[in-house]
């Protein structure tokens, strides 16, 4: 008889049990003792989404997922390791059943703690305080299997009280974003009851039945792109239940034991309003996660949980993209491509109006998507062009990304006195292509910054001047006539015979490079049409110089440019 999957999963189960209780018997530290609170427990979730709009696209599901309410300082000094951290451990993937490691979390520094990573985020949004600990709500990893972990929730404390809430949201893309939510501050006034949706059976409508209370809420604006089917527009409002007890309460002996901690939150996703100004207006999506049940985290509770559910931390994604596919291919949602994320570095923050500078250090991007090989090469062409560059005319330049992991570049003259100085704040390496592929520098202003908005210069006629040619004629270079394949003569910028960051290159690879990059494009756009794939109108990735277009027309007529 064949093996299934899951019968696998259960013989392995069956075999650490075994092994555990042989070689470990039962460890005082694995169970908490009956006068002790424990410092982590297991949750079964029931996890609900619901979209309300557009209507003919109404949607509801609902499903389960488990996931570890831990201790901080519990679990970073490994009092909650199980079966000598074979069954469960803190530190590493390989090695154990079940388990939690820093890197995943937070800034993916492998090398600080995650609540350090933790700390220095706070610290960098001017919460200067030391939090006592936290209550630490993720779903772990299985058999050195880490899922995609949408949601993982911080409950931060001081003097015995809740002091923080932070979300950390991670996309299918391995980006994520986190909010900082404070106690008492920007606060909504009176937090809602909750309302958990349901769907009917005939699929044709929404219906509530009444859920939770909750302890804190926020409203807040959307800044993280999630859902392929959601533009970034909108606003979140967010409730919280917290949990029952405070995560160290370990050496307390109390008279009676807490009820077993069930914090529950939930996100109403609305739309912006389209007449008063940095408000919500109508009621998108609802998302809830609830545990149903939390027992102390043991070795014989979380075997037993896992053989109950032996794939149920496998099948988080498969349950996404199978969503995804009604979404798009049932209910006829349009794809919204992934945007860059917003700027979380410092230096781009203190550039921004107050009003939007509040917000922003309320939450901010802490992962970005690692750079290719296009990437990787364009910026070695970019800066190898930068520090001859600025020695031949004087300008200082400053490179500033919107990841605050990447450190700030600055170029100036060594032979002479700085003229003037350039500053280029970019939201992601795509600039270096921009750069790279645009056959002039007003064709680089116009895509990269006009249409698609990957950067801003504190000067254009600065940008100009350091990223033009010498010379313009009408006979062009070959490389020069491969970058204009994919634009056309839609847009008439005059347009140099040589590009300036080919002076010291290879045509061959040169060439190579942007023969390549056309024929990614393409590729992705053949991709589309053959999954029928179908993305939102005017927002096709492989369009972007036809966007450039309308807005160089734009720009000629004298008319208001809008995001296309």
């Amino acid at each position: 008889m064949a093996l299934t999957p899951q019968d696998g999963v259960l013989i392995v189960l069956a075999l650490i049990l075994s092994a555990s209780s042989l070689f470990y018997g039962r460890r005082k530290s694995d169970e908490p003792s009956e006068h002790l609170c424990p410092q982590a427990y297991i949750l079964r979730n029931q996890v609900t989404h619901a979209r309300h709009l557009p209507l003919e696209a109404s949607h509801a599901f609902t499903y389960p997922t488990l996931s570890l309410l831990v201790s901080l300082d519990a679990l970073e000094r490994g009092s909650l390791d199980l079966g000598r951290g074979w069954i469960f451990g803190y530190g590493g993937l390989w090695g154990r059943l079940v388990g939690l490691r820093s890197e995943p979390y937070v800034t993916g520094q492998k090398a600080l703690s995650i609540r350090n990573k933790l700390e220095g985020i706070l610290g960098h949004r001017g919460y200067v305080d030391t939090m006592d600990d936290a209550w630490m709500m993720t779903m772990p990893s299985f058999l050195g299997f880490e899922g995609i972990n949408p949601l993982t929730v911080y409950f931060c404390y001081k003097n015995g009280d809740l002091w923080i809430t932070v979300l950390e949201i991670h996309n299918t893309f391995g980006e994520s974003h986190i909010h900082v939510l404070e106690v008492n501050h920007n606060e909504d006034e009176t937090p809602s009851r909750g309302l958990v949706p349901t769907f009917s059976k005939n699929e044709q409508s929404i219906a509530h039945r009444s859920g939770p209370s909750y302890d804190h809420q926020w409203t807040f604006p959307r800044e993280f792109h999630v859902s392929p089917f959601n533009d970034r527009t909108g606003f979140y409002k967010v409730s919280v239940k917290k949990p029952s007890h405070l995560p160290s309460l370990e050496r307390v002996k109390l008279s009676a034991s807490p009820p077993p901690p069930r914090p529950t939150v939930r996100v109403y996703l609305y739309t912006a309003s389209t007449s008063i100004p940095h408000s919500p207006e109508k009621l998108k999506l609802t998302a809830l996660l609830r545990p149903t049940s939390a027992v102390p985290l043991t070795s014989s509770a979380l075997l037993l949980t896992l053989a109950t559910a032996p794939l149920i931390l496998f099948l988080t994604m498969p349950r996404i993209l199978l969503m995804a596919w009604k979404l798009h291919y049932q209910k006829r949602l349009d794809v919204y491509p992934r945007p860059e994320p917003l700027p979380a570095a410092e230096d781009w923050i203190s550039a921004l109006p107050d009003d939007t500078k509040n917000l922003v250090r309320r939450g901010g991007g802490v992962k970005w998507l690692n750079e290719g090989l296009l990437e990787k090469y364009a910026q070695r062409c970019v800066i190898s062009f930068l520090v001859h560059r600025v020695q031949e005319t004087g300008i200082g330049v400053t490179l500033i990304a919107a990841n605050p992991a990447i450190a700030r570049l600055s170029y100036s003259p060594l032979s002479q006195a700085e003229k003037e100085h350039l500053t280029i704040s970019y939201l992601s390496s795509q600039v270096f292509i921009v750069l790279l592929l645009s056959p002039s520098a007003q064709h680089a202003l116009l895509l990269g910054s006009d249409t698609e908005k990957l950067f801003s210069a504190s000067s254009r006629d600065l940008f100009i001047k350091l990223f033009s040619a010498s010379q313009v004629s009408s006979s062009l270079g070959i490389l020069q006539r491969l970058r204009l394949r994919g634009i056309g003569q839609t847009i008439p910028y005059p347009i140099p015979a040589c590009h300036p960051l080919d002076a010291e290159s290879s045509v061959v690879i040169r060439g190579s490079m942007i023969v390549l990059s056309l024929l990614l494009d393409s590729l992705e756009a053949f991709l589309f049409r053959l999954a029928r794939v179908r993305v939102v109108a005017g927002q096709e990735p492989w369009l972007r110089w036809k966007r450039a277009a309308s807005v160089y027309t734009c720009i000629a007529k004298g008319s208001e440019v809008t995001q296309l």
